[in-house]
């Protein structure tokens, strides 16, 4: 006979493999296995580059030339941090527009393990600090006593810096699924932001991130550092009060759809005049239980906050400062209505070699009633971000079929080519052939762009049009 010792011994060990089983019966979900950690990969160089804070030389809010203060001391040469494919820093790794002069986004879940890479390219000593992960001295990245390999990297020389996103490192308890952090050199740290050298970690809640590390919990998020730049030793021409590096809207990209989720890493730097209030039109945003459309920002500072983009439009985003704000502190975000099918597709077009010695474009009905007539609008770019209208007469009507083509030519264009770098079509109305109209919810809806370059990235929206309002400053 067993002893009673034994049999309960024997009922707990029974008990113990049960419990799997018994949880999933409980919840109808298997338990959860612990979230495998990953070494994730950078290869970023520090180099030296010339940074124009309004490349389009246009205020794009006012659609007026840039103030006259600023007029010819927006170019100014500059420090970057930029990204490479792999260890041989050939192929940069394309960031988005919306990035600006910041370094590219480091990403990671908690619990994995940030390895980077870094050359410095520059004709300074420079090194890598990260805020809020964890890492041994030698991955610091600051200079200073005592300091070990990796507090300075001089021009020409790299370091390997291994950093660990932990528990603290990630979203707290009422944080959404990811938080935004500082990464930056500390050798000379103020000289060296001012120079451009700066950039966001993102990391997220572990088992709460895609394998590329952004969070599940949101569609979409953005950066926006605020900060002022000083170029000519605090003289006014040149503070240039910038959101990414840019000025004036000439910051680009901030673009999503209607619906989706959107979290804003909203972040500073600089001095004691680097008190910023980022503030959104059209909409307001969530920080952690509270509401608002306004955030309060030091230098260094480093806020998440969530926003549903369900009213379209394109609104402004500004710092509230006054004084920032007639500096050129402010831009626009776009929310874009829920796509819907395009009756016209623009095929083909060439502005710049010349077919059976004529420019052409052709558009095909891609709907499934007869256009009756139809008309097009017509844009064109001088540099990227700056578009302005063009008379075109694209205009059809004559019936065209579903499926049916139909070609424009010129043996002349409007404008000379070689000052174009590329042409925007879209239609402007429609009418089909059972007396219904299509006419576009917003300007340039179902838009295509033809570059010159034909290697030229695809552009998430088409930029504002600039009618120039003629509006100049006073001084």
């Amino acid at each position: 006979m067993q002893s009673k010792h034994h049999l309960t011994r024997r009922t707990f060990l029974s008990f113990l493999l049960a419990v799997p089983a018994l949880l999933k019966a409980a919840t109808g979900k298997q338990a959860k296995r612990p979230v495998a950690s990953k070494e994730r990969h950078y290869y970023i160089a520090a180099e030296d580059v010339m940074w124009d804070y309004a490349p389009t030389g246009r205020d794009l809010l006012d659609g007026a030339p840039i103030p006259a203060l600023y007029a010819g001391h927006t170019r100014w040469e500059k420090t970057r941090f930029i990204e490479y494919t792999d260890e041989n820093f050939n192929v940069i790794k394309p960031q988005p527009l919306w990035l600006g002069i910041l370094g590219p986004v480091i990403r990671a879940e908690v619990g994995d393990t940030i390895k980077v890479h870094f050359l410095n390219r520059s004709k300074l000593a420079h090194n890598l600090h990260p805020h809020g992960l964890r890492y041994d001295k030698d991955s610091e990245g600051a200079h200073y006593l005592p300091q070990r390999r990796g507090a300075i990297v001089p021009p020409g020389k790299s370091w390997v810096y291994t950093w660990h996103a932990d528990q603290d490192s990630g979203p707290s308890p009422e944080d959404g699924d990811s938080v935004v952090w500082w990464y930056h050199p500390h050798v000379e740290e103020g000289l060296e932001t001012n120079r451009g050298l700066l950039g966001p970690i993102i990391i997220s809640r572990a088992g709460h991130a895609h394998p590329d590390a952004t969070p599940k919990d949101v569609d979409q998020e953005f950066v926006a550092a605020f900060m002022i730049f000083d170029e000519m030793q605090t003289k006014e021409a040149g503070l240039m009060h910038a959101i990414n590096g840019l000025i004036f809207g000439n910051l680009q990209g901030l673009v999503m759809r209607d619906g989706q989720r959107v979290r804003w890493h909203l972040m500073a730097m600089g001095n004691e005049r680097d008190l910023h209030t980022p503030h959104w039109h059209g909409k307001t945003v969530r920080l952690r239980r509270h509401r608002t459309d306004v955030i309060e920002l030091l230098p260094a500072s480093m806020v998440s906050v969530d926003m549903l983009a369900d009213n379209p439009g394109t609104w402004l985003f500004h710092c509230q400062v006054s004084d920032h704000m007639e500096a050129g502190m402010m831009t626009t975000y776009t929310i874009r209505p829920r796509p819907r099918p395009c009756p016209l597709e623009f095929l083909e077009g060439d502005f710049w070699q010349k077919r059976n010695g004529k420019f052409h474009l052709t558009v095909r009905n891609s709907g499934t009633k007869t256009i009756r007539a139809f008309r097009l609008a017509s844009e064109a770019f001088t540099i990227p971000g700056y578009v302005y209208p063009v008379p075109f007469q694209a205009a059809s009507d004559k019936e065209l079929a579903p499926g049916a083509e139909i070609s424009f030519e010129r043996e002349d264009w409007l404008f000379k080519s070689e000052t174009i770098q590329g042409w925007i079509f879209y239609p402007a109305s429609i009418t089909f052939a059972d007396n219904s109209k299509w006419e576009p919810r917003e300007e340039g809806e179902c838009f295509t762009t033809f570059w010159r370059d034909k290697d030229h990235p695809p552009m998430p929206m088409k930029p504002i049009t600039q009618y120039d309002t003629g509006v100049m400053d006073p001084d």
